[in-house]
């Protein structure tokens, strides 16, 4: 996975409480909400998988929406489609498990570039 200079900017339609309470949660450990995206791309191209198992969050869906956007780098950006298409998903589901998650569990689901096999 090489990083391209050319980049593609991705939105995702999301709940505007979910989108609050993630970006709360975000900030409250130091993380930008981009930044997070970012790395949640390059992690599910580094395993071939979502970086994480789910768990359970306590959030109603339904309601206002809003929209988060996030630029990744093209061949990324790319490769991650492919996978999450495997996986019979995509970004924009992705990144609503991705805040489900980061709020249950109040950080981020992830260790940033380890794979979950090496944990």
């Amino acid at each position: 996975m090489s990083r391209s200079a050319k980049t593609r900017k991705l939105s995702v339609r999301i709940n505007a409480d979910l989108k609050a309470s993630f970006e709360d949660t975000l900030r409250g450990i130091g993380v930008d909400p981009t930044c997070a995206m970012r790395s949640f791309a390059f992690q599910i191209v580094l395993e071939g998988d979502t970086p994480f198992d789910p768990v359970d969050g306590d959030f109603e869906a339904g309601g206002r929406t809003a929209v988060t956007s996030v630029k990744i780098p093209e061949d990324v950006a790319g490769e991650m489609e492919s996978v999450l298409k495997s996986l019979d998903t995509n970004f924009s589901q992705a990144v609503r498990l991705l805040a489900l998650q980061t709020t249950a569990l109040g950080g981020m689901p992830f260790a940033a570039g380890i794979p979950r096999k090496e944990r």
